[in-house]
């Protein structure tokens, strides 16, 4: 069964979201005012950050990817809206093309959200393991690189494989998020190892005489260590639900049409749309030079 088979035959069939109108309606007021503070939060993330001079050239173009995919969610996310307005209207046809819309559309941002959370780990790591060689190695060329291939791998990949299988576009989804997951744990773990061994300080110790500004450039990593971490947890808060709701709904609603499974699994979609809404506040929380652009640029739109 195809994807647009799966959908156009499942989620839109009035047995099985009948009686959830006012459920879908209440979806829908929360998923609004999430899309509409996603799109805002991370287009000013967007103008503040080429003013931002703290973040190594690479990792800022990542962090901007990831605002960027941010972005594209919460645009995403407008679709699966009217997908549901559509449901309550009853308006069978607009369902089916704007719930394929959503797919679509949620495959390919969210997944290049996953992929940078990934680089965005690793460039962390080989921060700390590459030394000196980290500027030589991780290239602005090499980040661009990556850029395009985390776009173009979902656009044709993941959405080529639902239009072959339902079964397989939804275990590649879990899979990425699982991966993202276990990659990153990885990477910190290692990180946190690294630091915390006791070779490192004895190391760092020697370097500090030799050269004072070494703690400055340590004190900064951390730093950056901490806000990837922090942008991890919230990751895994809001799409690890998913993760574990996603497999038994899409058989549920397959077989059985069940309506309680339909409601879990939105609620779980509409939770990894939470991720891309506090993305933003984290950024501000956790980098005071993006939190003074970001407070400058909502001074100039409004005033």
């Amino acid at each position: 069964m195809t994807l647009l088979t799966f959908n156009a035959s499942v989620f839109c069939l009035e047995e099985l979201t009948k009686g959830l109108h006012k459920q879908l309606i209440c979806f829908s007021v929360i998923n609004i005012v999430i899309a509409f503070t996603t799109i805002a939060g991370n287009t000013l993330i967007l103008i503040a950050l080429p003013k931002v001079t703290s973040i190594h050239p690479p990792s800022k173009v990542l962090l901007r990817n990831l605002v960027a995919s941010d972005l594209c969610v919460g645009i995403v996310e407008i679709t699966i809206v009217i997908y549901w307005i559509s449901i309550v209207q009853e308006w069978w046809q607009i369902c089916r093309h704007f719930y394929f819309a959503h797919v679509i559309g949620a495959t390919i941002s969210l997944t290049a959200c996953l992929w940078t959370i990934i680089a965005i780990s690793l460039d962390r790591l080989l921060a700390l393991l590459l030394g000196l060689r980290y500027r030589q190695v991780v290239t602005l060329r090499r980040a661009y690189v990556a850029v395009i291939i985390f776009w173009l791998f979902p656009s044709f990949g993941s959405v080529g494989v639902g239009f072959c299988s339902h079964e397989a576009w939804e275990l590649l989804l879990i899979t990425s998020i699982v991966l993202c997951l276990i990659i990153s744990i990885y990477c910190y773990t290692r990180i946190f190892l690294r630091l915390r061994h006791p070779q490192t300080h004895i190391r760092d110790s020697a370097q500090e005489q030799a050269n004072q500004t070494i703690p400055m450039n340590i004190t900064r990593y951390k730093k950056t260590v901490s806000i990837a971490m922090w942008l991890q947890l919230a990751l895994l808060f809001c799409y690890f639900p998913y993760v574990v709701v996603a497999p038994f709904a899409y058989r549920e609603i397959q077989t059985r049409q069940s309506s309680a499974f339909f409601l879990s699994l939105h609620a779980t979609v509409t939770l990894m749309f939470c991720n891309s809404t506090l993305n933003p506040i984290l950024y501000c929380w956790k980098i005071k030079e993006v939190r003074r652009e970001v407070k400058d640029a909502a001074i100039n739109l409004f005033s």
